[in-house]
Order: structure tokens, then sequence, then C-alpha cells
């Protein structure tokens, strides 16, 4: 196998879609006919070799390096499927877009739709993700559903929105609407949240680590019996980034259940309260 390293050499100007850039395909081309591969930008198209240098070496797995901000370059490890791809700067928008495993790491910022619709595998950025993260295209109704998705910054509006399976975990703040009309799966917020949270929920659980202003209305509190969960939840937490690593275990969280506007069996799990 070989893994691939592609350094920034002209930036274009305008957007440009890296779908077909994927660690195992790449691995299998030789410089040549990597240099010609052909991007898709905003009405024209460009070649991969006008953009990046490119440096292969030998590897036991297929993998894929971006050296460089490419915050001009969307759809990075889109459909990704196994390998490992990873930025080292900040990442366009849709970043991991329906992926189904492998592994993608961000170490700068991401745009909008960050693991939007994403089936499998992990996706670790180190900055601030834009809005729609592990959402749901418009118009489409399931978003997120399976993977794990680690944001140790920010993260916009509508995070989450329509997942059904799946975790999402984020270091710092999160935008209004919050894991609005999720169906299942598991969201744990280190920092503070918008209004909005949790709007329309059905099942799933939201892990806070910070009190919010205020507690939906649609949410009631109380609940007992899920002192095995929490215990199985912050174990798998603990290999996860700050601050969850250091959560609590034998302390229990207040829990909500809601949003009972939608008849939803939802929780909240307010830790530190």
């Amino acid at each position: 196998m070989n893994a691939i390293t592609l350094r920034v050499k002209n930036a274009p100007g305008f957007r440009v879609d890296a779908s077909n850039l994927l660690p195992n395909t790449l691995a299998q081309m030789s410089s040549k006919e990597l240099a010609e591969i052909t991007l898709q930008g905003h009405g024209e198209t460009c070649a991969l070799g006008d953009l990046f240098d490119i440096a292969h070496a030998d590897a036991a797995d297929a993998s894929l390096n971006i050296e460089g901000d490419v915050a001009w370059l969307d759809r990075i490890g889109a459909s990704l499927g196994e390998g490992k791809l990873t930025v080292h700067g900040n990442a366009g928008d849709y970043a991991g877009i329906g992926m189904k495993g492998g592994e993608l790491r961000i170490q700068g910022n991401a745009g909008r739709f960050a693991a939007c619709e994403m089936q499998g595998g992990r996706i670790d950025v180190q900055g601030n993700v834009g809005d729609f993260a592990a959402g749901a295209l418009p118009g489409n109704m399931e978003g997120m559903t399976g993977g794990v998705l680690a944001v140790h910054g920010n993260v916009g509006a509508r995070l989450a929105d329509r997942m059904r399976r799946g975790t999402v975990i984020v270091g710092g703040n999160t935008g209004d609407f919050a894991a609005s009309r999720i169906v299942a799966g598991t969201v744990c917020i280190a920092g503070e949240t918008g209004a909005h949270l949790a709007y329309g929920m059905r099942r799933g659980t939201v892990v806070l680590l910070t009190k919010p202003s205020n507690v939906p209305s649609t949410f009631t509190e109380g609940g007992r019996g899920f002192d095995v969960f929490w215990l199985l939840l912050t174990r798998m937490l603990a290999n996860e980034i700050e601050p969850f690593a250091r959560l609590e275990q034998r302390a229990l969280p207040k829990r909500f259940a809601g949003d009972l506007a939608v008849d939803g069996r939802g929780e909240l799990l307010i830790a530190n309260s």
C-alpha cells in the first residue's frame, strides 16, 4: 500500500470537489496518474497536479495526507469506507459526508455539513465546525446514522438534526437547535448551548456538562434506574476528548425527559448540576 501526501502548491480562486480523493483509490495509482486526476470546481475543472505537490511513501495501510489550508476543498472524505485521511489544516464544507468507515482527521477547522448523513467510521476535528454538522441534507429525513464525530472546538447551529444513531462529542459550545428532531443516538456537549436545545427530540440521549440557561419547558425532570447506563457511558467517554475523559462516573446527572410536545422519549442528562 502507499501513503499519499498532497501539499498545497496553488490554491484556486474557486471551490473544488474532493469526493474522488479517497486513500484506497489513490494508493493504487502512479504519480503520473495522480497528477492527471480531474477535480470538479465551481464552473470549471482542474488537475490534481496543478493544485498539489504529490509524494508517495510505502505504508502498511492506505492513507492520504493533505498538507496546507484547504478551506476551499469541499467533500473531503465523502463516502469514505476504509483507510485514513488526515488534513493538516482547515477543510471545506461537507467533510465526511456519507462516510461509511475509516478515519478522517482534520487538524484545523471544518465548514458546514461536516459528517452530514454519516453512517460509520470516525471523524475527529481539532478546531471548530460550521452549521448542520451530523445532520441531514435539506429535504432529507435522516441525519447521522452511525459512527463517531468528535469536535474539540465549537459547532454551529443545527448540530445532529434528525440524527438516528451514532455518537457526537463536542468539547466547546454549540449554536441554536442543537440535537433538534433527533430520533436516536448520543450527543455530548461540554460547553454552552444556544436556543431551542433538543427541539422536537423523540428519542436518544443528550449529555450536557454545562447547565443550560433554561431547560426547555417541554422537558420534565425525573427518572431513575439509569445508573448502569451512566456508568457504561462514562467509561466510553473516558477514552474521548477532554473534558469528557474526566467525567465523574459515580455522580449521577440530573435527568429530564422530552420533548413532550412530540411525545418524545428522549433524555437530557445534565452533569455537574
